[in-house]
């Protein structure tokens, strides 16, 4: 048997345990920083390990977060043959044990010994294009929500500072509504009327603006005589300032969104299914990653966590089964999102059809939506492993 070396990743450090072969460790028990010393200490590990078995050692290490990512770059650049074990087979194994243990040490001599049993498969392979898209897209997703909370409270101010604004734009949370609400509240109205006149007048015609300036000259004359409170006034007008960074951010991240999606075609195969636009094909792709490394669709509908659990024991099968939800919550959102704008004025006319057929059946609305997500999964799957795209 080669040499293994099992690695417990935890946050700054891991620990690490060189083994000969099964149950023969070499040397002791050791912690690594995650900084260049540490690394270096593991390399010197690794080529000692392989110049006394003449063999060249294994490596392996639990996901565990974002933190295993450095330790797995720098086994990447060194040469050395790394595998990167899921932390549910990790914990199921570790449940055959009859003794009860959670150490470091344990930990490490544990995951070993699963490469000794053979539990231990090829890891997954991500480009490091794929990694910054997955960047990318899940800080837009952090960001958004942000941003809807950010609108939830500027609305619920705005209704008791300045309710008449409402009257002057459509969209109140446009770039163009901001900056002039931002305006509004610096207090000099005779000069705000004219600084938006010059401020719309850049994006929009000029009749629109003379025509939004005369509204908002309307009602700023009502409104500066009516009471209202300093400080409420003085944290609307914190809101749309935070408002207005959180769109000029979200512009910068889609603008980065759609650089780097321009170099992987899977986005644009993806983007061909009716429903799926430029955000949801990023996410979609990012979280999936090289669709090569799933053998077929089952098992990147298992991924995705949309299989449905099964239970059966002697004569007892239950009547009701519910999704692991055991994989990616991204990737089930984008599907989900992805299934609702596909079935919303029949846009995807198979997936709107499969739809119809299952409410009829009498399932439940969110059922039938997950079943739908199950389906375009497989449609994913299908165009990604051809190269193809979609066809209606």
């Amino acid at each position: 048997m080669e040499p293994v070396v099992g690695v417990d990743v935890a946050k700054g450090s891991s620990v690490v345990q060189a083994f000969l072969r099964r149950n023969e460790p070499y040397g002791k028990l050791e912690s690594i920083p995650h900084e260049e010393c540490g690394f270096e200490r593991l390399g010197e590990l690794l080529a000692g390990l392989q110049t006394v078995t003449k063999t060249d050692p294994i490596v392996v290490l639990e996901a565990t977060g974002h933190y295993h990512r450095g330790l797995a770059a720098y086994l990447e650049r060194s040469g050395w043959t790394y595998f990167i074990v899921n932390p549910l087979q990790s914990k199921r194994a570790k449940g055959t044990q009859l003794r009860k243990v959670k150490t470091d040490a344990a930990d490490a001599w544990h995951l070993a010994d699963m490469y000794y049993r053979g539990d231990v498969t090829a890891h997954r392979i991500w480009d490091e294009t794929y990694t910054e898209l997955q960047h990318v897209t899940r800080q837009h997703e952090f960001v958004t929500g942000m941003f809807i909370q950010a609108k939830l409270n500027t609305r619920a101010l705005l209704d008791q500072v300045f309710p008449a604004y409402e009257k002057v734009f459509r969209d109140l949370f446009s770039v163009t509504s901001l900056k002039v609400l931002a305006r509004c509240l610096e207090g000099n109205f005779e000069n705000n009327v004219e600084a938006i006149r010059e401020d719309t007048g850049k994006s929009h015609s000029r009749r629109w603006a003379e025509e939004k300036a005369e509204r908002l000259g309307e009602v700023l004359l009502h409104w500066r005589d009516q009471p209202r409170s300093r400080s409420q006034t003085v944290t609307l007008s914190g809101m749309v300032s935070l408002l207005l960074a959180f769109s000029e951010q979200l512009s910068e991240l889609e603008k980065q969104m759609n650089e780097i999606a321009a170099a992987l075609p899977e986005v644009e195969l993806v983007k061909s299914i009716p429903g799926i636009g430029d955000k949801l094909a990023a996410a979609i792709v990012a979280e999936i990653g090289d669709a090569r490394q799933f053998k077929d669709a089952n098992q990147l509908v298992a991924f995705a966590g949309l299989d449905p659990g099964i239970f059966s024991s002697g004569k007892f099968t239950a009547t009701s089964s519910r999704i692991t939800k055991r994989g990616s919550k991204r990737l089930r959102r984008a599907l989900y999102l992805a299934v609702q704008c596909g079935i919303r004025g029949s846009i995807n006319a198979k997936i709107r059809n499969y739809y119809d057929r299952k409410r009829i059946e009498g399932k439940p609305y969110k059922v039938v939506v997950i079943a739908c997500a199950n389906k375009l999964l497989h449609h994913i799957f299908a165009i990604l492993s051809k190269s193809q795209p979609y066809s209606t």
